[in-house]
């Protein structure tokens, strides 16, 4: 079968490779539209992530929407045909936090796309319990959408935010603009975007942002109290990675409010904690997901969420280097999720 193979920094590979079969409990799903993520595009561009120390060649991706293509021994709530989407965890279920549920924590964990081989390719391998069925409302565009939108939900979860809440949201890239929707799903009566690009602060506008307030205009911190009666936001979402963005989501917080760390982060940040005693602010760490792709799919199926304006392009497999990752790097005010078409 074809796949997208990560050798290194800036070296990715259409070639052909074995079609693998399922094991017990795993699930082999015919790929129909497999998307870029931000941590695909670090890994394409520093080449010093996860999949350096992971073993390589690795077919990268974990985004994704097919077709149950065969089943393992010991499945039995998946059917061949079945549409599906899925996340990327693997985990052992048997360690201090699978134990409580908390399969993100897991001491042993595994990643599709950055452990093991994932879904940039004709067909993929997934643990059942990281794959969930399509209903027929939910196109395989926003199918491939659903990985990204559990991040976001998770992260709005650990940020608790209320119906009626003033929400910041630091990023424009695809997992700031899914909080966005995840946010406004959950009532907030607010949300204000902090965005680099103009060409994707104009989607955050278009996809329901309040106000969206650019780094070139000023500080943000001071622009959204002006915004919130001088307050700031009863919960900002880190949504970067970027040393600088840890301290601005903090400072986005009213007194008493909470900024969740979402970025993913390869540079350590400086911090001064004074910020955090006399104000009472509360920081929380989110780390992908536990079930909230069914959440995802749930607010797809009944429109409260809409994500096809992520959506800036659709190139072939082959593609996917020149079409895809280089563009993703050279073009950000306008390309936000480009979805790679295998079938």
């Amino acid at each position: 079968m074809k796949a997208l193979r990560f050798y290194g920094r800036k070296d990715l590979r259409h070639e052909d490779i074995p079609e693998p079969s399922p094991g017990p409990g795993q699930v082999k799903v015919k790929i129909n539209l497999a998307g870029i993520c931000g941590s695909d595009l670090k890994e394409y561009v520093a080449g010093l992530g996860i999949i350096a120390v992971s073993k390589m060649p690795r077919t990268i991706g974990h985004e994704f929407a097919g077709r149950v293509a065969a089943v393992g021994e010991g499945v039995s709530d998946f059917k061949v045909g079945e549409r599906v989407t899925g996340v990327g965890y693997w985990f052992c279920g048997q360690c201090f936090y699978c134990q409580r549920g908390i399969y993100n924590l897991c001491m042993n964990s595994g990643f599709t796309g950055l452990t093991v081989d994932g879904c940039m390719a004709e067909y993929l391998i997934s643990p059942s319990y990281s794959l969930y069925k399509l209903p027929d409302s939910v196109s395989d565009d926003s199918g491939a959408l659903v990985e990204p939108l559990a991040v976001a939900i998770h992260g709005v979860r650990q940020g608790n935010v209320h119906p009626g809440d003033a929400v910041g949201i630091v990023g424009d890239g695809t997992i700031g603009l899914c909080s966005l929707l995840a946010a406004k799903a959950a009532g907030a009566s607010r949300v204000y975007v902090v965005a680099k690009h103009k060409g994707r602060g104009e989607m955050a506008s278009a996809m329901g942002a309040t106000a969206v307030i650019y780094l070139s205009d000023g500080d943000p911190v001071q622009l959204v109290r002006n915004l919130t009666d001088g307050l700031g936001v009863d919960v900002s979402i880190e949504c970067v990675g970027h040393p600088d963005t840890p301290r601005l989501s903090v400072e986005l917080a009213r007194r008493g409010g909470t900024a969740v760390i979402v970025g993913v982060f390869d540079k350590p940040s400086l911090f001064h904690f004074g910020c955090m005693t006399f104000s009472e602010r509360t920081v929380v760490g989110s780390s992908i997901y536990v079930h909230e792709a069914r959440t995802a799919i749930a607010l797809l199926a009944d429109k409260r969420i809409d994500p096809r304006r992520l959506i800036t392009s659709r190139v072939p497999l082959k593609d996917a280097v020149e079409m895809g990752f280089e563009k993703l790097i050279n073009k950000k005010e306008h390309e936000v999720k480009i979805l790679l078409k295998i079938a």
